[in-house]
């Protein structure tokens, strides 16, 4: 369910190299600092779709679990979570430039309109058409109707 990258499993002292390789139907967590604030962004590999939160919030990773299923009740995955580290080179793109859109643009009182900002930006990542843009908010309704051409295009 959830991938870390080295520095949010650093954060949650849990053992990085020990962690499988893996891409798929996974949130990858990785942490960014907001003004000296330490904040989780946990992404969605297949839609991009993104949650901001404080890591002083969270001490397991179990708790980001119960938090992806509280706020995505349109997310798949059942069972209990389980844990490994990103092996998709594309979502740690991804993530980098999110990270530099917001870099220095929000406090970390503002997570409601990063998550916003984010959710509604455009990403060629999750097109519909080759060298087209796709926004997660529309990915998410492509994935909750089982109908997501942008896996289908990078050959997942």
């Amino acid at each position: 369910m959830l991938n870390f990258s080295q520095k949010a499993a650093k954060r949650f002292r849990v053992r990085w190299a020990g962690l499988e390789e893996r891409s798929g139907d996974f949130w990858k967590v990785d942490v960014a600092m907001f003004a000296h604030v330490p904040m989780l962004m946990i992404v969605h590999e297949y839609t991009l779709f993104t949650l901001i939160r404080r890591k002083a919030h969270f001490k397991t990773p179990l708790d980001i679990a119960e938090e992806i299923k509280q706020c995505c009740p349109w997310y798949r995955y059942v069972g209990l979570p389980t844990f490994g580290k990103n092996g998709n080179s594309r979502i740690t793109g991804s993530i980098t430039q999110m990270k530099k859109e917001i870099w220095g643009q929000f406090l970390p009182d503002d997570t409601q309109a990063v998550e916003l900002y984010l959710n509604n930006n455009l990403y060629s990542d999750i097109a519909v058409k080759k060298r087209d843009y796709g926004k997660p908010f529309e990915a998410v309704e492509g994935y909750v109707k089982g109908c997501m051409p942008w896996l289908e295009m990078q050959g997942a």
